[in-house]
């Protein structure tokens, strides 16, 4: 058996501050996205069986690295602060920017997610770099 879940999922909960409970399917179906961005990155499988449906729990079917398991979970947090970011654009453009800025707390959510996305993106960055980088031993 290889990497649990868990170990991804708590990985991506302490990069998000935010409350994620209920919202367990939702983070399940961004392990999919983050697999698609990166399977040709890594060096293990990201192939994975679950062993509970209901709590998404299961395992890699290879042990990942950190820097597999941290570069997922970046790819995570992105997806999830780039679906918030269009909620709170749609929202702007609904009530037009003058109004959707006098509406409390919604500029400063809107800024401070575009903050995390390009904190995201140079993560990202960071370890896609890493991991093309030759290393001699």
């Amino acid at each position: 058996m290889g990497t649990p879940l868990e170990t991804l999922y708590t990985r991506v909960f302490s990069k998000l501050d935010e409350d994620l409970t209920g919202k367990e399917s939702l983070i399940f179906a961004l392990v999919d996205t983050a697999i698609a961005r990166v399977y040709k990155t890594v060096r293990h499988s990201l192939s994975y069986t679950l062993t509970d449906l209901e709590t998404y729990d299961g395992y890699f079917t290879e042990t990942l690295d950190d820097d597999e398991l941290e570069l997922l979970a970046w790819h995570i947090v992105y997806a999830w602060d780039f679906r918030e970011k269009q909620r709170l654009v749609k929202q702007r453009d609904y009530v037009g920017t003058p109004d959707f800025n006098r509406l409390p707390d919604k500029k400063t959510n809107l800024a401070v997610v575009e903050s995390t996305l390009k904190t995201a993106e140079n993560e990202i960055a960071k370890l896609t770099n890493d991991f093309n980088t030759y290393k001699y031993t």
